[in-house]
């Protein structure tokens, strides 16, 4: 097997993502007034836009790189395993609490994550999502390029999921 690369989430929201685009518009009209402003505007919303979770599988040597790519460059952590054992998804109950002035609002949800396993030690976090088949669609693509299958621990018993 080779080295696989696969781009996993991107690292800013949709929202930044929306306000990098209007910021980089706003850049690339200001290059021809203020170069400078404008030069400075681009370079900050190309940053947002183009910053990725990425993680990346060397099966000849037996090696992962779980990374935030910016701009060219990686920053994250290498390790090594033994094999590729399975992916997998799991249930997470989160709440957030938001305060006013005269009240305060909790909002309870359930959120899914999906996992790489590679031994019962090494897991690496893929992926969150609010929705399992959006979770799902997307673990499969991961989990064809990687010869792997996926279990759902989401109900209390393994089952796995085929595509």
């Amino acid at each position: 097997m080779a080295n696989f690369d696969v781009k996993l989430s991107r690292y800013f929201s949709d929202q930044w993502l929306f306000m990098a685009a209007f910021i980089m518009l706003i850049g690339i009209i200001l290059i021809f007034k203020i170069l400078l402003v404008g030069v400075i505007l681009t370079f900050i919303s190309a940053i947002v836009i183009t910053t990725q979770y990425r993680l990346s599988i060397d099966f000849n040597s037996k090696s992962y790189y779980d990374y935030t790519w910016l701009l060219g460059l990686k920053f994250g952590d290498k390790g090594t395993f033994e094999n590729v054992e399975y992916i997998f998804i799991k249930k997470n109950k989160v709440s957030q609490t938001m305060h006013s002035r005269g009240s305060s609002t909790t909002i309870r949800k359930e959120e899914y994550d999906g996992y790489l396993k590679f031994s019962e030690e090494n897991k690496i976090h893929l992926l969150t999502s609010d929705s399992k088949k959006q979770l799902l669609k997307k673990l499969s693509e991961i989990a064809t390029k990687y010869s792997t299958k996926i279990f759902d621990y989401s109900d209390g018993e393994p089952i796995e999921v085929t595509a």
